[in-house]
């Protein structure tokens, strides 16, 4: 940040007044600027007066020659500092020193010469410069150096220091997940050096290819968040950018080494939200440790900086366990379950499905960084920058609060990053100037898995174990092994290339800037589930047993087991999936393997109408590029035959699987404005308006791809399908290369289509922010509002659901046969699940293409939007102290959340009346309220040591939900994401409730004890509960750091040990600090329920079947969210 510079003059002295900016005005750029007026001393403008900007550590020089109004501009400047600023006019001169320029910003740089200066006066500061500049006019945070150093982060990431902005969550802890303005988490960018660093295919929520962030904390020099910036170079996301810049080395020799370190006994108790008891955390141990050095190559010319970074943390299992093993939360599974599972699985098949996972694994990451700056001459400037990181992480599918794995279920993620960027500014006149970068990047993900067999599920049901504490989930309890369905055949790679070429024209009072852009995606992605076979072992009404017949949902703790095992032992699945080659292809011709290029264009003009009025517009033009298309599907392209009622639909759809995205563009207006009052007090009124194209997930892009219905076909066969599993034996094979077929089962195909009017994502943006110095201290108020509106957004529709069977008694459609799933007398009723009766069958999307699977269709809508109102209060750093403190209350809507890779997820795990409506609901990233504040502190309380504190609060409303039933009301094949339904009032007869009689109505008063509990469903009365009405408990969090300077061995060295503590309150208190959620569902998204679904009655009413318990929230603590955690970080610097 720059200092603002207020000047008392007397009558004769003249004035050099800085107003240094904090204003993005060079979006996802890797440079600062700095321009300004300058006036001689009658006041008029001083035309032809030479502005020296000199880099003091590098030698870098621009210079640059005022024009007819005395304006001048340098671009292309490296961030950070110190400059030295030489203003010479007809002999006279006038020299600041000391300036430092923020990441992506123009500071702006006002002088009068030509006079004596009599005194100058520091009235201003770095925060207030941030604030109060005529190029500030959209929303965003710049994050200093200095603010890197003093504010605490325990994961080492760009997004823990993201969250100082007011309008930035972290929505997700455990996964690093942020969200902008209520935004999809994965409609960010993150860019370093101008290049993206986030995932650039999509699958991860958290935007970041990799469990660590790919580039170490400790190169970066400084940080940019843009949440509304309306500079036409900006592209790529719809939520946020996280810009970021590097450092680069100087005349001084420099090196340091660092090493960090924490482990199990520098965190908190979990808590056992069933028993109530507080255990020790999971063992671990991560050490991160580096070195780094930066200097001269040639002084004053050429010079690098390097750093190489290992980081190694011992990763345990998730914190669920089987009864008995004293994990935090407790699956309903006994160790005895799982030895006789072990057991079978070795005598009857040779197989070993791996032990109870008592040890984890290891994540280990390696960077290495080397960068080289050349000064060519005073009027240009080159760098270039090297980095390679490797990480390898395990990963524990299958627990949860249902759900435990044994080890032959996990697997270790290996990713590799090869990044190279260079970059030429160039001054080619001083009133214009260029810049032209160029960078290469390759992305590899390959799982390394831990057995090469088929998926096996276990399914338990029925009673819990006598021993099971209270609290633990009843219904279903899986035990997974084998190889997780979705890493069979998994692996990704992508090779992106990026182009950038831009100018920057100085006309009078209008600088131009206009440029292009080009960047080239090429994927590779062979993602084929359910390749090796994918088999459940479960109860099943349906087979016969030796120990007799048997009612699964009465049934006995002990008979469940036998059922299940001896299911097992007869290799006779409950359901079983296999996805195989078709006919005359192989599973290569499945995997995804395209091009994806936009090409951008852009023109701007920022026009400095006066000394207090500045204007900025332009537009960008963007056109994607598609190189390939996907097998085209004929008899998905033909059209639906019109079948009789209550028969199966057959033909096509009437759609061409072929669509791309290719030859799509987007027009992209944009303006902003900065007005300053001319008040004895800063004041100014900011604002502006623009379209923004982000990128839709290439991943989403790639699913028509791998799913044409052509290359591949999918058996299957369920206890609630069109097809049962048979009851035969021997089903089952432990081969995953000879997987059988299924008598009676179709082979049918899934596939994956875009809408010809889908287009890339785009939101248009506006915001209008008012602030002022008070007269109180230097405080500084503000209050801003942000607006966001779809105008292209992405759902899912499935176009085989097949007409509907009925109409619920709340008008929703239903798919169920009318000859079992719609009937009562097929469901039976149990404490905690509904199961189907001896003799039904009860069949999903009953009239759908039995030829087909899900045919999902990804289709557009411009519904979906946010309104967020801050206000903010600041005390600019004075003698070494800074706070702020800012609330911000947000009202966010979608359509869907698209918290997936999978089309089949993005479309089940959203709540719904219609699974295909297209109809806004609160976001599920939304949050509703928030308070963040932060301290600064820095002081030298032993001799020239520094010693700094930070510290960062935020406290939030918890995260959204949905009240739904916990099995398919609707029939569309997916439980839990169905909306629930609130009759009017006791009594009303608007719904059956199962096991009530005329006398006796203790179900319904079951149900309406919760409903009139809880003022979400109580609101809903006479109505269906709306999608993600409900919130998550508010959750507290204090973080902070305190680092000291220590002296070094030798003269110009020094040490410094810091201490990071993550959830202050905690620490403090142990039931403080803790974030309690619903747990996400594929099915469904973030749900609750309490009722299952149990037919209709005569009347076409619903039947409700209450159950004991109510969903309750689970304690995030996975990776300890809601512990404290402490760090220690020991630093050697020359």
């Amino acid at each position: 940040m720059i200092y603002q510079k207020r000047i008392q003059l007397t009558k004769l002295a003249l004035a050099l007044s800085v107003v240094l900016a904090g204003a993005p005005a060079l979006a996802q750029n890797t440079t600062s600027a700095v321009a300004g007026r300058i006036s001689g001393a009658d006041g008029k403008p001083a035309a032809g007066a030479s502005v020296q900007i000199i880099h003091t550590e590098s030698g870098s020089v621009s210079t640059v020659t005022t024009d007819a109004e005395g304006r001048y501009s340098a671009r292309g400047l490296r961030t950070g500092g110190p400059y030295t600023i030489i203003i010479t006019k007809n002999g006279e001169t006038e020299r600041r020193e000391g300036v430092f320029l923020q990441l992506a910003e123009t500071a702006t740089v006002d002088a009068t010469v030509g006079a004596q200066m009599q005194t100058v006066t520091v009235a201003g500061n770095r925060a207030r410069a941030d604030i109060f500049n005529r190029n500030n006019m959209g929303a965003g945070t710049s994050i200093s150096n200095a603010q890197l150093q003093t504010q605490a982060s325990i994961n080492r990431n760009l997004q823990d220091y993201a969250r100082a902005d007011p309008r930035v969550s972290q929505t997700d802890k455990e996964r690093g997940e942020i969200s902008v303005a209520g935004q999809n988490s994965r409609y960010n960018s993150m860019t370093v050096d101008g290049v993206a660093i986030n995932d650039t295919f999509g699958l991860e929520a958290n935007g970041s290819p990799t469990a660590r962030q790919p580039i170490s904390i400790e190169a970066i020099q400084s940080v940019q968040v843009n949440v509304a910036n309306y500079d036409v170079t900006q592209k790529g996301y719809t939520g946020g950018n996280i810009n970021a810049v590097t450092k680069s080395g100087t005349n001084k020799w420099r090196g340091g080494a660092y090493y960090v370190y924490r482990n199990d006994k520098l965190a908190g108790d979990r808590y056992n939200t069933a028993s109530g008891i507080y255990s020790d955390p999971p063992k671990f141990d991560e050490t991160t440790k580096g070195i780094w050095a930066s200097g001269p190559i040639i002084q004053d010319k050429l010079f690098f900086y390097a750093l190489t970074e290992e980081t190694s943390s011992s990763r345990s299992a998730p914190d669920f366990g089987y009864v008995g093993q004293g994990s935090g939360s407790t699956v309903g599974v006994t160790q005895s379950e799982i030895t006789r599972v072990q057991n079978l699985a070795k005598s009857r098949y040779g197989l070993d499905l791996g032990s109870t996972v008592a040890g984890g694994g290891n994540l280990s990451s390696r960077e290495q960084m080397f960068k080289v700056d050349w000064n060519i001459s005073d009027n240009h400037r080159a760098n270039v920058r090297y980095q390679r990181t490797s990480q390898s992480e395990p990963i524990f599918p299958g627990f949860s609060a249902t759900g435990v794995s044994l080890s032959s279920y996990l697997y270790q993620q290996n990713k590799e990053i090869e990044t190279v960027v260079a970059q030429v500014f160039s001054d080619w006149t001083p009133t214009f100037s260029t810049e032209f970068k160029a960078s290469s990047r390759d992305y590899d993900s390959v799982p390394k898995n831990n057995a090469r067999l088929p998926t096996l599920g276990f399914q338990f049901s029925g009673p819990l174990p006598t021993d099971a504490p209270s609290g633990t989930r009843t219904g279903n309890r899986f035990l997974n092994a084998g190889t997780e369905n979705s890493r069979q055949q998994n692996v990704l790679g992508t090779r992106t290339q990026d182009y950038y070429g831009g100018a920057n024209w100085t006309v009078g009072d209008h600088e131009i800037k206009f440029g292009a852009d080009y960047q080239k995606n090429k994927i590779y992605n062979a993602f084929l589930q359910n390749v090796y076979g994918n088999y459940t072992f479960a109860c099943d009404n349906n087979f016969s047993y030796s120990f007799g017949s048997i009612n699964c949902s009465s049934a006995s703790l002990a008979q469940v087991e036998a059922a299940v095992l001896e299911n097992f032992q007869r290799g006779r699945p409950s359901s079983y999936t296999l996805q195989s080659a078709a006919a005359g292809y192989t599973l290569n011709d499945a995997v995804a393997a395209f091009t994806m290029d936009n090409t951008g264009l852009f023109l701007q003009d920022t026009w400095n109408l006066n000394r207090q009025l500045t204007l900025n517009y332009g537009f960008r033009v963007d056109k994607l590029g598609v190189d390939k298309r996907p097998l085209r599907n004929a008899a998905v392209a033909a059209p639906l035959v019109a079948n009789a009622a209550g028969v199966r639909q057959t033909g096509g759809f009437g759609r061409d699987n072929t669509v791309t995205a290719d030859g799509q563009k987007l027009f992209q207006p944009r303006v902003g404005f900065n007005y300053r009052f001319d008040t004895p007090r800063l004041m100014q009124v900011r604002g502006g308006a623009g379209l923004f194209q982000g990128a839709a997930a290439a991943v989403w892009m790639s699913n028509p791809f791998q799913n044409a219905g052509i290359a591949t076909r999918t058996i299957t066969c369920s206890t609630s399908g069109a097809v049962r599993c048979p009851n035969v034996d021997g089903t089952f094979s432990i081969n995953p290369d000879t997987q059988p077929s299924v008598t009676g089962a179709p082979s049918t195909a899934n596939v994956d289509l875009l809408d010809p009017s889908l287009r890339q994502p785009s939101v248009w943006k506006a915001n209008l922010a008012f602030e002022t110095e008070l007269p109180w201290y230097g405080l500084v108020a503000g209050a801003e509002y942000l607006y966001t509106h779809n105008k292209d957004g992405i759902y899912y529709q499935n176009l085989n659901l097949g007409k509907t069977t009925a109409t619920g008694s709340d008008g929703r459609p239903m798919f169920w046969n009318a000859t079992g799933g719609l009937l009562q007398r097929c469901w039976v009723p149990g404490n905690n699940s509904v199961t189907v009766a001896s003799g039904c069958t009860t069949t999903a999307k009953a009239l759908n293409n039995i030829s087909y699977g899900n045919v999902l269709l990804a289709t557009g809508t411009d519904k979906g939007e946010s309104r967020l109102q801050t206000v903010s209060l600041s005390y600019p750093m004075t003698k070494g102290m800074s706070w702020s403190v800012a609330a911000t209350h947000t009202f966010a809507t979608e359509v869907s959340n698209l918290s997936s890779s999978t089309s089949s997820s993005n479309y089940g795990a959203r709540s719904s009346f219609n699974p295909n409506e297209d109809i806004a609901a609160n976001s599920s990233y939304l949050v509703k309220n928030r308070v963040n504040a932060t301290i600064n502190f820095e002081k030298n309380f032993f001799q020239a040591y520094k010693t700094r504190f930070g510290l960062f609060y935020e406290g939030r409303t918890g995260k959204p939900y949905s009240w739904t039933f916990k099995n398919d009301l609707n029939g569309d094949g997916i439980s839990t994401n169905d909306l629930m339904y609130i009759p009017k009032s006791f009594g009303s007869g608007e719904v059956t409730f199962a096991g009530d009689t005329a006398t006796s109505h203790a179900n319904e008063q079951r149900f309406w004890d919760v409903v009139n509990a809880n003022k979400a469903l109580r609101n809903a009365a006479g109505g269906v509960v709306g999608r993600n009405s409900d919130f998550a408990p508010w959750t507290n969090s204090v973080d902070l750091r305190l680092s000291q300077e220590i002296p070094g061995l030798f003269a110009r060295n020094k040490g410094t040990v810091s201490f990071d503590i993550f959830n202050v309150g905690n620490l403090l208190n142990k039931k403080w600090g803790h974030i309690n959620e619903v747990p996400f569902s594929s099915s469904g998204g973030y749900t609750r329920g309490f009722v299952d679904y149990a037919g209709l009655d005569a009347q076409g009413h619903y039947v409700y079947s209450v159950r004991t318990q109510v969903d309750d929230y689970a304690i995030r603590q996975v990776k300890g969210e809601s512990q404290w955690a402490a760090q220690v970080t020991l630093k050697y610097e020359f």
